[in-house]
């Protein structure tokens, strides 16, 4: 059994669920902590009041983000930052960071719980792990990026910024030991009713008959 990683100070007052510390932006439904599943009005809090996402203490000189090749792409990222100790703590609790986990939720956790609104998992339930970065921006680099068709609504942090340093905290997962299996039975599948070329076409080689004929 894996050792706990130690709680940073700054974590010392949050509560914990299973040893592990629940972040700042941690959905509480239906009587219990729903790791995985974010508190939209906490997180919009964070991202405004630029809180830590971990311990929700106020973000100092140096802000860490978890940055995906998706956000990358979209421009943002939709968590919000971290104090290098809380990131540093998140990529040995967390088993999606610390590369434990493999593949994404295929429900939302907080599925069949009364009163909780569905949001699904959209485009990445199911599917395998992105590749995870941490970017260091500093204060100056805190943007928050709202829709431009819903001013009100908050998509994240602007990744269009100076960036300190970025540095690999997990590479993308790969198809799963099944999926290969299942693709490679497939493939002897269709070698095996593959039909059998009785057609050579003018001029092509004929195979040579190797075995020696008796006399």
């Amino acid at each position: 059994m894996n050792a706990q990683p130690p709680v940073p100070m700054r974590c010392a007052g949050r509560p914990t669920l299973g040893g592990l510390v629940i972040p700042w932006i941690t959905l509480h439904a239906g009587g219990r902590y729903l790791f995985g599943a974010l508190d939209k009005d906490r997180r919009d809090r964070a991202l405004v009041e630029r809180r830590c996402q971990v311990c929700g203490q106020s973000l100092d000189e140096r802000i860490c983000l978890a940055v995906r090749p998706a956000d990358v792409h979209a421009g943002y990222t939709a968590e919000p930052g971290m104090h290098p100790e809380c990131l540093a703590y998140s990529v040995r609790a967390c088993p999606m960071l610390s590369g434990e986990t493999t593949r994404y939720r295929a429900t939302p956790a907080s599925s069949g719980l009364p009163g909780v609104a569905e949001a699904g998992n959209g485009p990445r339930a199911g599917r395998p792990a992105d590749a995870f970065d941490a970017w260091w921006i500093t204060p100056r680099s805190y943007c928050v990026k709202t829709d431009p068709e819903h001013p009100g609504q908050l998509l994240g942090l602007d990744l269009d910024v100076p960036v300190l340093r970025k540095r690999l905290i997990r590479p993308a997962a790969g198809p799963d030991l099944d999926s290969l299996l299942a693709l490679a039975r497939q493939t002897l599948e269709l070698e095996d009713h593959a039909p059998s070329c009785l057609y050579q076409p003018d001029g092509a080689s004929q195979p040579h008959n190797t075995a020696k004929e008796s006399d």
